[in-house]
């Protein structure tokens, strides 16, 4: 924290100067989607993104360091004191800078994290100098080298290169890669996501990339490894602002999911889906690249278009439906409760032979038919486990689902019985309840909020004729 008050300090005298060409050379600024870190625009640098203040001591002595050098230019040719000690010695500024940084700094704990220069790096240093400035991928590349942002050592010695379209897991990194316990892999929670998306509009503006653009070059996957390293220097600049370490190939994907993924479909894609499927078959990751939609999105849109079409069977299922389902489910696999092991073109037969469309079988299955006879072999069909779930939560500060480690709390004797889908239902409806007690937003329900509005609410018994109709499927499976 002292080296940062003397960095904010050397700042604040240069910045402040009544040189008419020395407006803004240095501006702290706090953003509110940074939660509490600190970002310095260096403007007369090319608008060199420095990282937060409190977030790690060795960035804040290379800043440190290097606005010396700068200021003392600066002065020298503005030639306005004769030295940078006799402002240094103005007790006034120099309290209103410490003053300034202290309150930015009390809330926000330094994280000792080594940080480097991204050219440090010799592979990017070689890419840069092959950069096509008529490419836009390469133009928003070729900024980010030359700003030189200071990135995480450790997760530039692990620059993994992920060239597939699946989700980036921490089993198959450890396993393939050696990936080192303090990088943080999954578990993203929403600020995180809207700090990466910030940080991707940012780049954009200051590369003059459109939107249509970006999206494009974002959609495709890289090729080679090359083609990948240049997505993960973009990747480093989306981790701008995130204290944990990330791989850049995570942030990266992370952004393309987020992007491709949303938007409604309209009529004109629908029709492009099904005639595509039609002409070539269910070839995703060829219709992905046409329509710039992730692979599974477009399979889950076919499947809702073709249910539309076979008029299938919609709204709540009675129970002949849950017992159809339950008979086709162990018909395609006995041990379902022990292995899980049932494949897709069997949930397309159950779909069918149930009149209703793939995911909403599989999702009755997944939320309400696995856990209810699972906690039928538990013998806690009858136990509500919704008070445990909330203590648990408090007492080990989980306010994300990202933070939870929902395989470890299943084994908990505690939940016998349930599933991790069916835990993470049970949260989701109490904080959907807290939600509209208290009209508050969906991310901002803690732990906490949601224990108040549990001890502040009265419990409703179930209906007797939901007693009943377990008890009737539980009969049937027997």
């Amino acid at each position: 924290k002292k080296t940062a008050i003397l960095v904010f300090t050397t700042f604040l005298l240069v910045g402040t100067s009544s040189h008419k060409n020395s407006h803004k050379m240095f501006v702290p600024a706090l953003s509110a989607n940074m939660r509490r870190w600190t970002r310095v625009s260096l403007t007369s640098l090319g608008q060199w993104p420095a990282p937060g203040l409190g977030q790690n001591v060795a960035a804040a002595q290379q800043l440190y360091y290097c606005s010396l050098v700068t200021a003392s230019h600066r002065l020298d040719s503005c030639s306005l004191v004769s030295s940078l000690s006799q402002r240094v010695k103005t007790a006034q500024i120099i309290s209103i800078a410490e003053a300034e940084v202290c309150k930015k700094l009390s809330t926000a704990p330094i994280h000792d994290v080594a940080r480097c220069p991204i050219m440090s790096c010799e592979e990017h240093r070689e890419i840069k100098d092959s950069l096509d400035k008529e490419n836009s991928l390469d133009l928003l590349v070729g900024h980010i080298l030359e700003t030189n942002i200071l990135v995480s050592s450790l997760a530039l010695q692990h620059n993994i290169v992920w060239l597939t379209a699946p989700r980036i897991t921490k089993t198959i990194l450890v396993r393939d890669h050696s990936l080192p316990a303090s990088i943080t892999v999954g578990r993203v929670t929403s600020a995180t996501d809207n700090l990466i998306l910030n940080n991707w509009q940012d780049l954009l503006a200051s590369v003059g990339v459109t939107q249509e653009m970006g999206k494009r070059e974002i959609q495709c996957l890289p090729t080679d490894r090359t083609d990948g390293i240049k997505r993960n220097i973009i990747g480093y600049f989306l981790l701008q602002g995130i204290p944990e370490v990330r791989l850049a190939a995570e942030s990266f994907q992370r952004l393309r999911m987020k992007i491709l993924a949303s938007g409604d479909f309209s009529e004109v894609e629908d029709r492009e889906i099904i005639e595509f499927v039609e002409k070539k078959g269910k070839k995703w990751s060829e219709l992905s690249g046409k329509m710039e939609r992730i692979p599974g999105v477009l399979r889950n849109r076919y499947n809702v278009l073709k249910s539309k079409e076979a008029l299938v069977t919609e709204g709540e299922y009675n129970l002949e439906d849950d017992c159809s389902i339950v008979s086709q489910v162990f018909k395609a696999d006995k041990d379902i409760l022990t292995d899980g092991n049932v494949s897709r073109t069997d949930w397309e037969e159950i779909g069918h032979v149930s009149n209703r469309s793939v995911p909403s079988v599989q999702h009755r299955w997944i939320y309400y038919l696995e856990p209810t006879l699972r906690r039928y072999h538990a013998g806690t069909l009858d136990t509500d486990v919704r008070e445990e779930l909330i203590s648990y939560l408090v007492e080990n500060k989980l306010n994300y689902p990202q933070d939870i480690d929902w395989d470890k709390l299943v084994k908990l004797p505690d939940f016998a019985g349930h599933t991790s889908t069916s835990l993470t239902r049970l949260r989701a409806n109490l904080i959907s309840h807290a939600c509209r007690k208290y009209s508050m937003k969906y991310d901002q329900v803690t732990a906490d909020v949601i224990q108040h509005y549990w001890h502040n609410t009265k419990r409703i018994k179930p209906k007797q004729n939901q007693i009943e109709r377990t008890g009737a499927l539980v009969e049937y499976y027997i």
